[in-house]
């Protein structure tokens, strides 16, 4: 039997994986490839092409098609946008011209929001990866007093971008289950995988730092490192450093982290902290930063809403509030038996989740030959 061909679309690139979504791209690319599909990614550029990308893309996928992005529309929706103001009729019509020419066994679509591109495809297994739910988004970020950031639409909205595929993916089970209440077609949970780098690189047993904290300057991210900062406090006790972009928007903090800056490679990050932080208070989809702690083999402490999809069991991985949080920092600080038993966890759980979601790959690819 011929191995599937397979063509992702996606109005994000897929290198570098130097944020969430970029890395969920390039990590399915790795997973389709490693089960012979043959894989093509059709890249429209909302986020530009440098060289350095182009070539990265070109060498990893099968075949590199790119498209511009166009001016966004006007929002179709006083209080959201509709569900096609991001999807040009343009780019439909590229992809469907291309479909056309190859004849893909499958198309996997990245986003609710480009689905669009399913309608116009016929003679292919119709795939949407959500990466998370965006119908009332607005409204889940006005709840936590949040102004509502990219894009969002409402229920129905986003309902009928799942009518149009054949298969839907949510990114953990919860998400899944709440797509498979709304879509009557076929939905699977397909997790973002990677490498067990604890397992294949040296990582340091006495890094120069106790906790870290890496993240983008999303507002969940900004609220949520303010309330950590908050009840650590100026006299807390605590050292942390803090990493990434969210850096870029010079924080005022009373704990005084240590400010590592933008990282050229998230590697630099691991190899300096002994135990991650997420603080994560709400926000959905999986967190994929507390997937990447896991990977490199670093014990993680975090709140329930960080570490949402995953099998966990210890309780420094299922906190309800920055407190308990907190306080499972001072402990970690002084206890060598509660580092040992919390670095064992972490790992494990990453080998039970890194199993899980290749069971999860094998049936998408399964349903892509269909």
């Amino acid at each position: 039997m011929r191995p599937p061909r397979i063509l992702v679309v996606s109005p994000i690139p897929s290198h570098p994986a130097d944020q969430g979504n970029s890395a969920r791209i390039q990590a399915m690319g790795h997973q389709l490839k490693q089960r012979g599909a043959v894989a093509d990614f059709f890249y429209y550029g909302m986020e530009g092409l440098s060289e350095d990308q182009r070539g990265s893309m070109s060498a990893f996928w099968n075949r590199l098609h790119f498209m511009p992005s166009l001016p966004l529309a006007r929002a179709s929706f006083a209080e959201h946008w509709g569900l096609d103001d991001w999807c040009p009729e343009d780019l439909v019509e590229a992809v469907r011209a291309l479909h056309k020419a190859q004849r893909y066994d499958a198309v996997i679509v990245n986003y609710v929001w480009m689905s669009r591109i399913l309608a116009g495809i016929e003679g292919a297994v119709r795939v949407l990866d959500t990466h998370d739910l965006f119908g009332d988004r607005h409204r889940v970020a006005e709840q936590n007093g949040l102004d509502p950031r990219w894009f969002f639409t409402s229920r129905a909205e986003e309902d009928r971008g799942f009518a149009r595929a054949d298969v839907v993916i949510g990114i953990q089970e919860e998400e899944a289950a709440i797509i498979g209440g709304r879509f009557g077609g076929t939905v699977l949970t397909v997790g973002h995988p990677m490498l067990p780098y604890f397992l294949t690189t040296a990582i340091d047993p006495e890094p120069p730092l106790t906790f870290g904290y890496l993240g983008s300057a999303n507002p969940w991210n900004l609220r949520s490192v303010a309330r950590l900062d908050e009840t650590i406090g100026q006299d807390g006790g605590i050292g942390w450093a803090l990493a990434g972009t969210i850096l870029r928007r010079n924080l005022t903090l009373a704990s005084n982290p240590v400010r590592l800056g933008v990282l050229p490679t998230v590697d630099l990050f691991y190899q300096k902290v002994r135990c991650v932080l997420n603080p994560m208070l709400g926000g959905t989809g999986l967190k994929i930063k507390t997937v990447e702690a896991l990977a490199y083999g670093r014990a993680a402490i975090g709140t329930r809403d960080a570490f949402v999809g995953l099998p966990t069991r210890h309780p420094a991985h299922q906190l309800e509030t920055i407190e308990e949080m907190v306080q499972v920092m001072r402990e970690f600080q002084t206890d060598a038996l509660l580092r040992q038993e919390l670095l064992a966890a972490s790992r494990g759980l990453y080998l039970q989740y890194l199993a899980k979601v290749g069971r999860e790959y094998d049936r998408l690819v399964r349903c892509c030959a269909a």
